[in-house]
C-alpha cells in the first residue's frame, strides 16, 4: 500500500523542496473549470510539489543591471528543469503502485480567459481546464496566500513555483496551515509598480474552515508591468519606443488583452526581444520575459519577511539603502 509518507520521501529525494498532500474533499467548492475532477475523475488526492525560487536571482533587477535572470531562474528550465523532472519521477513511481498519476501543466490561465476551445462533445467541460496552483498549495497544507495573492510558505516566504499530481491513491492528507506568514504590511500594494493590488478590496476562499484572503488584483496592469510596458518598472520601453506614452495607472485592459499587447510589441524592444530570445533557446517559448521582477509581490514580500524574522534570515539584507 502506498502511503503520503513514501510519496513525500521520494519527491524530496528526487528533487522537490515542499511537497503536501490534500484530499479530494478539500475542492468541494471548486467550480468546474478549476476542478482536478473534471481533468481526471478518479481522483482522491492532489499532491503538490514545490521548488523554491532562489533569492539571488532577482539581484540583478533589484541592482538595475541584469534583467533576465529572474526570468530564466525563477521561471524558465532554472527552476521548472528541477521541478519537472522531480515530478516525473514521482509519477512514475506512483504509478509503479498501480495507481494512475495525473500531472496539471502550468498553464496561465484566468477565469476571465475563459475556455479557449469548444467542447468535445456536450457532456464535456471546454478545455484548457486548469487547476489553481496557489489554492491547491493551500489545500495540501503547505502555507497560505499573502494579501499579494502570492503564495507564502515557511521556507521560503513567496519563493517558490508549484507542479500538481492527480492520482487515485487515497493518500493521507496534510493538516491545513494554521499559522501566520503574511503581515499585512502592505508594502506589496506600496511597492508594486503597476499599482495592481487593491488596498481595500479583498477577494477569500474557504478549505476546510480555514479563510485565506488577499487583495484583488488588476490583472491588466499586473501583466503589462510584467512584460515590460511600465515605465516605473523598466527603463527598455522608454528608450525604444519613446513615442509610447502608456500610463499603466489609466488602462483598462483585461489579464487577455495585456498578454496579446505584450506578444505584438514585444520584439520592437530591444532588451526585451533579447530576454525573450535568451529564454526561447532553452524553452522554445519566445515569449517575453518577466522584466518587473515581482517588485512589490515577491521582492517586497520576501525583504519583510526576512526583516521581522517569519522565514529565515540571510548574511545578507535583500534591499539596502546605497
Amino acid at each position: 500500500m502506498l502511503t503520503s509518507e513514501e510519496v513525500k520521501a521520494f519527491a524530496k529525494k528526487a528533487g522537490a523542496d515542499l511537497v503536501g498532500v490534500a484530499n479530494i474533499e478539500r475542492f468541494d467548492k471548486a467550480p468546474s473549470e478549476l476542478h482536478p475532477c473534471t481533468i481526471f475523475p478518479e481522483t482522491k488526492s492532489v499532491i503538490v510539489l514545490g521548488a523554491r525560487i532562489l533569492r539571488g536571482s532577482f539581484r540583478g533587477i533589484r541592482e538595475g543591471t541584469e534583467w533576465s535572470s529572474y526570468w530564466i531562474f525563477g521561471y524558465g528550465a532554472g527552476i521548472y528543469g528541477v521541478l519537472n523532472e522531480a515530478t516525473d519521477m514521482t509519477r512514475k513511481f506512483i504509478e509503479s503502485y498501480g495507481y494512475e498519476a495525473v500531472e496539471v501543466p502550468g498553464i496561465a490561465t484566468l477565469p476571465e480567459f475563459g475556455p479557449t476551445r469548444s467542447p468535445v462533445s456536450p457532456d464535456r467541460y471546454p478545455p484548457n481546464v486548469s487547476i489553481s496552483f496557489r489554492l491547491a498549495a493551500a489545500a495540501a497544507g503547505l502555507g497560505e496566500i499573502g494579501y499579494s495573492k502570492v503564495f507564502l510558505t515557511p521556507e521560503f516566504g513567496p519563493r517558490q513555483r508549484f507542479t500538481i499530481i492527480l492520482t487515485d491513491a487515497k493518500l493521507e492528507p496534510d493538516l491545513i496551515f494554521q499559522g501566520k506568514l503574511c503581515t499585512r504590511c502592505m508594502r506589496c500594494v506600496r511597492e508594486c509598480p503597476a499599482g495592481a493590488i487593491s488596498r481595500d478590496r479583498t477577494v477569500s476562499v474557504e478549505i476546510e474552515g480555514r479563510v485565506f484572503e488577499w487583495g484583488e488584483l488588476d490583472y491588466g496592469k499586473c501583466k503589462l508591468t510584467h512584460w515590460g510596458f511600465n515605465k516605473n518598472a523598466s527603463p527598455f520601453v522608454a528608450k525604444d519606443l519613446p513615442g509610447l506614452d502608456l500610463d499603466i495607472s489609466k488602462q483598462t485592459m483585461t489579464w487577455r488583452e495585456a498578454y496579446d499587447f505584450g506578444w505584438t510589441l514585444a520584439n520592437r524592444v530591444r532588451y526585451i526581444s533579447l530576454v525573450a530570445k535568451g529564454i526561447s533557446e532553452i524553452e522554445q517559448s519566445g515569449r517575453p520575459g518577466s522584466i518587473c521582477g515581482a517588485r512589490g509581490c515577491i521582492q517586497a514580500c520576501f525583504d519583510q519577511l526576512e526583516k521581522v524574522g517569519v522565514i529565515p534570515k540571510f548574511q545578507t539584507p535583500f534591499i539596502i539603502n546605497r
